[in-house]
């Protein structure tokens, strides 16, 4: 099975704490296998060019910056990617 790479990416306060509980919330109710890594560094974040923070990385595609992710829509990403990558190479086509 697929161990994700799930990132995190802003200022950890408030906002990134609410998204990385709903990124374990998905991950323990699609019963997934993710290494959940916060990354609180402007460096980061201007290296990445992203615009707005919290961003959520996933095996190193952003799929949402600046604003929130529901888990359920978190678990749709990873339903979407895990049906992706059981497919052949088309996880990497998709972005």
């Amino acid at each position: 099975m697929h161990t994700f790479d799930i990132e995190i990416i802003g200022t950890y306060n408030e906002n990134c704490h609410f998204m990385e509980d709903n990124v374990l919330t998905a991950i323990a109710k699609l019963g997934l296998t993710a290494k959940v890594n916060c990354i609180a560094d402007i460096e980061e974040v201007k290296r990445r060019r992203l615009r707005c923070t919290p961003a959520l990385v996933i095996d190193g595609r952003i799929v949402s910056q600046g604003r929130q992710v529901s888990s359920k829509k978190i678990q749709s990403f990873l339903r979407e990617l895990t049906h992706l990558s059981d497919h052949g190479d088309f996880l990497s086509r998709m972005f």
